[in-house]
């Protein structure tokens, strides 16, 4: 048998370590992250290797020649251009005569192999992928088996609501030599966008494997570390270089350790290693070749490479450093620093915590050095929540990372282009938004400066300037939340891609950002008279003369700091009468109490953002959440819509309405670019623009003579209900594949989450995906069989969540 190792990857998430070697070659205590992939495969049998190359080729190629010297017999194929997954392992075809192992030469593992080949070939399959199960699958693709293997659903990468499960790809499949006439030679080609797809739409069954074991992917500077640190805890079923001293202790040949050093387990001790008298090796410390540790100096749950000096008193904390780096006196680098090769530190400098230093680098004596020039850490969570980039003011929403992440937006643009941007009339947004500017304009993209909006009206903004983006700040909740929001949104007036989101925040992270020449530098221009142009569109969407004459009597409740006199003129051009309630200084009640009067035919309750909006029908019924969606959607109907997109939380009842007006119900996820996406081209999207829904419930009660209880009450009853039930992250995507299987003889539906249809009624399952928990939706025939559709699958979630507890027991 024969294998292919992938070996062209440029390991962007891992810079600075990265910058002067190719990710395989990154070492794992002491020797290249490929070198321990070549030895499995070794004691897998595997003597015949293929290696697949692109970035820095001459460097592993260097290192490991024709594979004699590691017990195998080795040859390399090279890419001009970039070929994908697939089109590498194609290029290698001449090579590959019998069934193969593809494999990655960046990750760690000790999986049995020998296994995975004897199933692959008892399902007589042409393609198996070796899948693992891990806490947070996001940055994988996540697949779901039969009972047999076969794999039913493959999804790359997946928001929460499509982590179906917990069991991943791990880029290691097992492949018969026919697998290679389905990927086209000389172009651009992946396994899980391309060929796996390619597969199952030409009838054959694709099989998964779900193997035993370690496995990491080595996808940031977090895992690089702890991936060492797993390896001295014995974790992983691999050879350490060196002998074994003492329990947990390692050292390479010749190392040199002086009386008076303190050794805490687990640490290891390269080759050549000079550790003076009075040193403190604290656990977890990883020493490469040739380095020398002066007296004095304490190393704590560190990484260093290879012949650096580490001057005396000098102390590592959850640092990371490469080769031949010069620590003078009483350096001080801190949790998640990383110093790049031949970087030069004077005595008493200090690296603060997730500083990273881009090789070459020097740092005065007596320095601080606060920020990094290259950012190379993908963090655990993503920049990008539901509702765009939160963070708490001025500690992590701060100006200047929101310059740093406008740059990486500029840089997904082309030089030239033009982003509106806006924020609420909070002094810090405004502050945000100059930055963001700034960031932009440092990436030669031009803005257009729509002043004090909402979203909705930046959404209105973007497509009037036909601008290529649009960027909003707001403080989100009350004044005492200090949470800042950053939205993001595309030509076209909705949230951008999940695509775009990702590449941003690579670029983010790697510092990765197109600096524009001074002749390159974007400029602002300004849209006057905004809110204006909004609201003159918004009324053409209604026939004012027929509002007017029904003379509406409207009690508003809502903050007057960021509405001003808008509402006030927008209501006296529809010819209604209002009366306002500050909502700074009344509660929610007070409204439903002065609409009880019988004064007003209707209340209305608008957010500061202009997104949400709670109405008060004239016998005082307060319409919000699933009866206001249902009463948007006949909205919509009634003014000849053809087409409706409601989420997958809404409940049935707006099919029944559908059907009554021959109309299309497009079910979508629960979030806001899907819910617009399908019907862009209307003028306003009316489940985020609250102005828009007032004046289309304003024209059609006008238009139907109709007071708005009978509006209501015109839709069918329906008793739907939400539980949160709490989730750790690790434990989501166990606690999803755990109920899928369960659930595989139901009628299921996974659109988002995991719908499952009962009699009297249908459960939504859905992983929250900016916090720890699951969102319950479950809607019956009576409200009582709701609440028991609801109970039963939130007792499952956290049944299951004890199970995983026991496990981790």
């Amino acid at each position: 048998m024969k294998a292919v190792i992938l070996a062209g990857g440029k390991g962007s998430r891992l810079r600075p370590l990265t910058c002067n070697k190719p990710k395989p070659m990154v070492p794992l205590l002491g020797q290249p992250c490929m070198a321990y992939t070549i030895d499995l495969l070794r004691r897998t049998g595997v003597g015949n290797i293929a290696v697949t190359l692109q970035y820095m080729p001459d460097v592993i190629r260097g290192y490991f020649g024709d594979g004699a010297e590691h017990g195998v017999q080795m040859a390399y194929y090279e890419e001009t251009t970039p070929l994908g997954t697939a089109g590498s392992v194609k290029n290698a075809q001449e090579f590959l005569d019998e069934t193969f192992i593809v494999i990655s030469g960046d990750a760690l593992t000790d999986f049995n192999l020998l296994e995975a080949v004897r199933a692959h070939r008892e399902k007589g399959a042409m393609a198996t992928i070796i899948l693992t199960r891990v806490e947070t699958p996001l940055e994988f693709g996540v697949a779901i088996t039969e009972g047999d293997g076969r794999i039913t659903r493959f999804l790359e990468k997946p928001s929460w609501g499509e982590v179906f499960s917990d069991t991943v790809n791990t880029g290691i499949y097992i492949f018969e030599k026919e697998v290679l006439d389905f990927i086209p030679p000389d172009q651009e080609f992946d396994f899980s966008k391309d060929l796996f797809p390619k597969l199952m739409q030409n009838g054959h069954d694709l099989y998964g494997y779900v193997a035993e074991g370690y496995w990491s992917d080595i996808g940031n500077l977090a895992q690089y570390r702890q991936t060492q640190f797993d390896m001295l805890d014995g974790k992983v079923n691999c050879g350490i270089q060196g002998f074994r001293v003492a329990p947990k202790i390692w050292m390479g040949h010749n190392a040199q350790v002086a009386e008076g050093v303190t050794l805490e387990p687990p640490c290891y001790i390269g080759r050549d290693t000079v550790i003076e008298a009075g040193s403190h090796i604290g656990p977890y410390t990883v020493l490469g070749v040739g380095n020398v540790v002066k007296a004095g100096a304490s190393l704590k749950r560190s990484v260093i490479w290879n012949r650096s000096y580490i001057g005396d008193g000098v102390e590592l904390r959850g640092a990371t450093l490469c080769s031949q780096i010069n620590l003078q006196s009483h350096v001080a680098c801190f949790e998640g620093s990383v110093i790049g090769d031949s970087c030069s530190l004077g005595a008493k400098s200090v690296v603060k915590p997730q500083v990273k230093l881009w090789p070459g680098k020097r740092v005065q004596e007596g320095s601080v050095a606060h920020t990094s020039l290259i950012w190379g850490e993908k963090l655990e969570r993503s920049l990008f929540g539901l509702h765009g980039v939160q963070g708490i003011g001025n500690v992590d929403m701060t100006p200047d990372f929101a310059g740093r992440l406008a740059a990486a937006f500029g840089a997904a643009l082309p030089f030239g282009a033009s982003v509106a941007v806006s924020c609420d009339n909070d002094r810090f947004s405004s502050l945000i938004k100059r930055a963001l500017a700034a960031g932009l304009h440092s990436a030669g993209v031009n803005t257009i400066d729509c002043g004090v909006a909402t979203t909705p009206m930046m959404r209105y903004a973007v497509r009037s300037v036909e601008a290529e983006a649009g960027i909003h700040v707001r403080r989100t909740g009350s004044l005492s939340d200090d949470r800042v929001s950053i939205e993001c949104i595309d030509h076209s007036g909705i949230n951008i891609a999940k695509g775009l989101e990702r590449k941003i925040e690579n670029a983010y992270w790697q510092e990765d950002f197109r600096r524009a020449n001074l002749s390159q530098i974007g400029r602002t221009t300004v849209f006057a008279g905004l809110q204006e142009s909004y609201v003159a569109d918004l009324l053409k969407e209604v026939n004012v003369d027929s509002v007017k004459r029904e003379r509406f009597r409207v009690a508003m409740q809502y903050d007057q700091m960021p509405w001003g006199s808008f509402v006030p003129e927008l209501m006296e051009r529809l010819g209604c009468k209002v009366s306002v309630i500050d909502a700074k200084e009344a509660s929610h009640g007070e409204l439903q109490n002065l609409v009880s009067t019988g004064i007003f035919h209707l209340g209305v309750r608008i957010d500061d953002n202009g997104e949400e909006i709670a109405l008060i029908t004239d016998r005082s019924q307060v319409i919000e959440q699933d009866r206001l969606l249902a009463l948007q959607t006949l909205i919509q109907l009634i003014s000849g819509s053809d087409q409706v997109a409601v989420p997958v939380t809404a409940p049935s009842i707006v099919e029944t309405l559908a059907a009554k007006f021959g109309a299309q119900v497009l079910r979508t996820k629960a979030n806001p670019r899907s819910l617009m996406e399908p019907l862009q081209h209307e003028p306003f999207p009316m489940l985020f623009d609250a102005m828009y829904t007032l004046v289309k419930v304003l024209d059609t009660l006008a238009m139907s003579k109709l007071a708005l209880s009978e509006l209501v009450e015109s839709i069918p009853h329906f008793h739907l209900l939400r539980r949160d039930v709490p989730c750790p992250w690790e434990d989501k995507g166990r606690v999803m594949r755990l109920l899928i299987e369960e659930m595989k003889d139901e009628t299921v539906e996974m659109v988002d989450g995991i719908k499952v249809f009962k009699e009297g009624g249908w459960t939504l399952i859905l992983p929250d995906s900016d916090e720890p928990l699951f969102q319950v939706f479950a809607q019956g025939v009576t409200e009582q069989r709701a609440e028991e559709l609801a109970g039963v699958y939130a007792k499952k979630i956290r049944d299951f969540q004890q199970t995983s507890v026991r496990g981790r027991g």
